[in-house]
């Protein structure tokens, strides 16, 4: 008997584990639907058949993986939305023409006690970024090859455990998902800080390297890649390249496969984000020198400020709202394509530290919609989806802007918002 109520401990503990994960994912479930079922009716973009094919996906395979409830011990939500509480970025991304795409991300929510056999969550990591590629019939060489490269070998680990830094916010991997007509497009975005930690190389040495030797087409990317290594070596800013993101498709037949190379400046002068933006100045195209002349374009409304653009010196930086590290300074991205020696360059704009309403966030955008010619800002529709989402109320949070500028989509914009967490 003694026996038989020992072994019925663990079966109990693992039968109160499921029925939490059952409620945590039906939470989760009823929070995304509460977001994207209004945002894929109301962009525009979808036959009710995609939206609910969405959905149902979502409800699958999104839901169940974002942990335990919110109230409940949990790791710590690495993403722009944790700022209003959640685990989960949608946003929408708008061009010069054609209808809005919606995307959404998410950062891999790690067990709140490290197991012994996986303490970064990197084999969590790689087992979910492969059920969802097996769902969507993603290609997964490039991610396979980049977890190859910037995950932690047995060795590693044990230094890294041993030498951790305390409060180390540093997820496997960050996952996302763009959603065109009924296509689904898995994205793959893994860190080197951690393995730059373990092993005392810089994060930009083993992400570009680890860029090189993609399989397939790495050395198509290499003349890219090691521009960009001659910028970091010599910039005199506070730059740090964190990671690395990849579009999950066969890179030999889309020739618009990418690879992104995401950095982090404290900076938010004009100055800085020009030399950034141009890689030091390397970046001296003609598309490149007119981004960057866009961008200057919209820098008051970005910032909050007015838009006589002689009021904003170029080396004037702009206090933030927020000084939590996670949310300082600006992103960006530097995107890869293999063949093409020069890159493209993205600015990602934390517009939450710059203003306190969400209705100034929101106007500030429509404004800058319309100074890039973009219809949603012409005929009110951004503000429009944004009630449709989340009330009259706007119960929301602006989180991200993001801008660039190619000869082929023209200006192009992201707006990355959040909806907080009502239990």
């Amino acid at each position: 008997m003694a026996g038989q109520a020992v072994s019925a401990i663990p079966e109990a503990a693992s039968a109160f584990q499921q029925a939490a994960k059952v409620t945590a994912t039906r939470f989760w479930s009823h929070y995304l639907r509460s977001i994207m079922a209004p945002l894929f009716k109301s962009v525009g973009a979808y036959t009710e058949s995609e939206q609910e094919s969405h959905l149902q996906f979502m409800d699958e395979h999104i839901a169940t993986n974002l942990g335990p409830l919110p109230n409940d011990p949990h790791s710590p939500y690495v993403v722009p939305a944790a700022i209003v509480g959640a685990p989960f970025d949608p946003s929408i991304n708008l061009t010069s023409f054609g209808s809005g795409k919606v995307r959404f991300d998410y950062t891999v929510v790690e067990p709140i006690e490290r197991p012994k056999e996986d303490p970064f969550s990197e084999n969590l990591a790689r087992e979910m970024l492969h059920k969802l590629a097996s769902v969507v019939g993603a290609d997964t060489r490039w991610m396979d090859s980049l977890m190859s490269s910037l995950y932690l070998s047995p060795a590693e680990t044990d230094a890294l455990l041993a030498s951790m830094p305390p409060q180390l916010l540093c997820p496997p991997a960050c996952i996302g998902m763009d959603f065109d007509g009924p296509k689904r497009t898995l994205k793959a975005y893994i860190p080197g800080v951690r393995k730059a930690l373990a092993t005392g190389q810089s994060s930009a040495e083993l992400v570009l390297e680890a860029i090189r030797s993609l399989k397939p087409l790495g050395s198509k990317l290499a003349p890219a890649a090691d521009l960009l290594a001659e910028y970091l070596a010599n910039c005199k800013h506070d730059i740090i390249l964190l990671l690395a993101g990849i579009d999950c498709i066969d890179p030999t037949r889309h020739k618009n496969a990418r690879v992104k190379c995401y950095l982090h400046s404290k900076a938010n002068s004009f100055s800085v984000v020009r030399d950034v933006m141009t890689l030091g100045g390397r970046l001296n195209d003609e598309a490149s020198l007119k981004r960057v002349d866009i961008l200057r374009s919209i820098w008051p409304l970005l910032l909050n400020e007015p838009e006589d653009t002689k009021q904003i010196d170029d080396d004037w930086s702009k206090p933030e709202r927020i000084k939590e590290k996670l949310y300082t300074g600006i992103r960006y991205t530097v995107e890869m394509t293999p063949g093409k020696k020069i890159p493209e360059t993205k600015l990602y704009m934390p517009v939450f530290q710059y203003t306190e309403t969400t209705d100034i966030t929101e106007k500030n955008f429509e404004n800058t919609l319309k100074k890039l010619n973009i219809e949603w800002g012409h005929n009110g529709k951004y503000g429009e989806v944004m009630e449709a989402v989340f009330g009259k109320e706007k119960d929301y949070t602006q989180i991200f802007s993001s801008f660039s500028y190619t000869a082929g989509k023209g200006a192009y914009t992201t707006s990355y918002f959040a909806k907080p967490i009502r239990q």
